[in-house]
């Protein structure tokens, strides 16, 4: 035989030998998965479905072009279990896709045996998951058997077990709250709050403005009337309100929101009322300035120039213009007072006010002033949760050092 025919009696061995092979690949069946379970997982909401099942050992070593294809199909109060999805040669299988009235909820590629499936709560669903072999287009070559579930709700849990450490927490402030509300009831002096200076200053501070025959500036804060920071500082304001009232000073209110302006003339006029002054209160005195922060600032620095007033307060949240404010009233010669929880402008206030209440100092003046049971007992309760946290912290370090990460048997045999 010659030389070129050989050649060509061998391109056609090989070609057969590779259609011969590639066959077998295609014609190699594909198993089922086993053990097919659908439920709704643990503490969940009851809007999830979690499907599990077994990978089948004949498909291994795992070939690359099989992949798991799982559907979902919402069934009726009355109606029976649907026939399974038909996966016919050719047919393309991808997420979110419609197979025989079934939905494609999802299309495992590497191999995992579980899926947490996303549903709509209160239905009824039916899910089928079958091994599917593609080729390089992404089309269906072979497929397993379908394995099909019984009719699965979602349900969602009564009680969430990962979450006990948050009501442990709400159990603790709540007995806290519980213990503190009837001591400060009947004892209500006997319940020790720390010295807030900078409150105690607030009427020498207006008294001096009355000495001096000038107002007094209060400025609330550039933020919403539904800031903490903002009803915070109102609620020093009605204070600040009856003090000038008794003292018959000038008090000027100004307000970066037009909402907070009405609150605030409404406690100014109750703050005069509780001193029996109500005839002295001048509405046109608590002012809206605008809603532009350093437009804000400078018609407070105007009104600083102008009137000067012998107090400045300010309390609430404060941003940028917090030194412009302080440095103006620091020219004038004002006993300043200034309050906020902003980390950021607290610097600012220390170096250029006489009195800065700090961060949850403010928050605490309400019942510093009023020494009213409930806000005692939340004041108290708060400190008492933050010597706990405390306490924790320091354990878990001492925990982490020692090499226990969890208390498990380590700690509790």
């Amino acid at each position: 035989m010659s030389r070129p025919m050989s050649r060509r009696w061998g391109a056609i061995a090989v070609a057969l030998v590779a259609v011969a092979v590639a066959g077998s690949a295609v014609a190699q069946p594909v198993e089922p998965v086993l053990g097919l379970t659908v439920r709704a997982p643990d503490n969940d909401d009851g809007r999830h479905l979690g499907v599990r099942f077994t990978r089948n050992p004949l498909n291994t070593p795992p070939d690359a072009g099989v992949v798991t294809a799982v559907f979902r199909r919402p069934v009726g109060a009355a109606s029976e279990s649907p026939p399974a999805p038909t996966l016919a040669p050719g047919a393309t299988v991808a997420a979110k896709t419609e197979v025989d009235g079934w939905t494609v909820a999802a299309v495992l590629e590497g191999g995992e045996a579980a899926f947490v499936d996303e549903v709509a709560a209160g239905g009824r669903f039916v899910y089928a998951v079958a091994e599917v072999r593609r080729d390089g287009d992404g089309k269906t070559t072979a497929a397993s058997p379908v394995a099909i579930s019984p009719l699965v709700e979602p349900r969602g849990a009564w009680f969430h077990a990962e979450r006990v450490g948050f009501l442990c927490i709400v159990v603790l402030i709540t007995g806290l709250i519980a213990y503190y509300i009837p001591l400060a009831r009947k004892r209500p002096k006997d319940i020790y709050i720390r010295r807030i200076p900078g409150v105690d200053a607030i009427e020498d501070a207006v008294g001096r403005s009355t000495e001096m025959g000038r107002p007094v500036l209060y400025v609330t804060g550039l933020e919403e009337i539904q800031d903490i920071q903002t009803l915070a500082s109102l609620l020093i304001l009605g204070h600040v309100a009856e003090l000038t009232a008794t003292y018959d000073t000038e008090l000027k209110v100004a307000n970066y929101f037009p909402l907070t302006m009405v609150v605030a003339e409404e406690i100014v006029r109750q703050g005069y009322a509780n001193a029996g002054r109500i005839d002295a209160h001048r509405p046109e005195n608590v002012m809206f300035i605008t809603a532009e922060q350093f437009a804000f600032a400078a018609g407070v620095n105007g009104i600083i120039l102008r009137d000067r007033p012998a107090t400045n307060i300010y309390f609430g949240k404060f941003f940028g213009e917090s030194l412009l404010l302080a440095e103006t009233g620091f020219l004038t010669g004002a006993v300043q007072i200034a309050g906020t929880a902003e980390l950021t402008q607290l610097p600012f206030f220390v170096a250029a006010c006489d009195y800065t209440l700090i961060g949850e100092e403010m928050y605490a003046v309400s019942a510093y002033l009023s020494r009213e049971p409930t806000l005692l007992a939340n004041l108290k309760a708060g400190d008492r949760f933050k010597l706990a946290a405390m306490a924790f912290v320091v354990i878990g370090a001492a925990l982490a050092t020692a090499g226990v990460y969890a208390l498990g048997p380590k700690v509790f045999p």
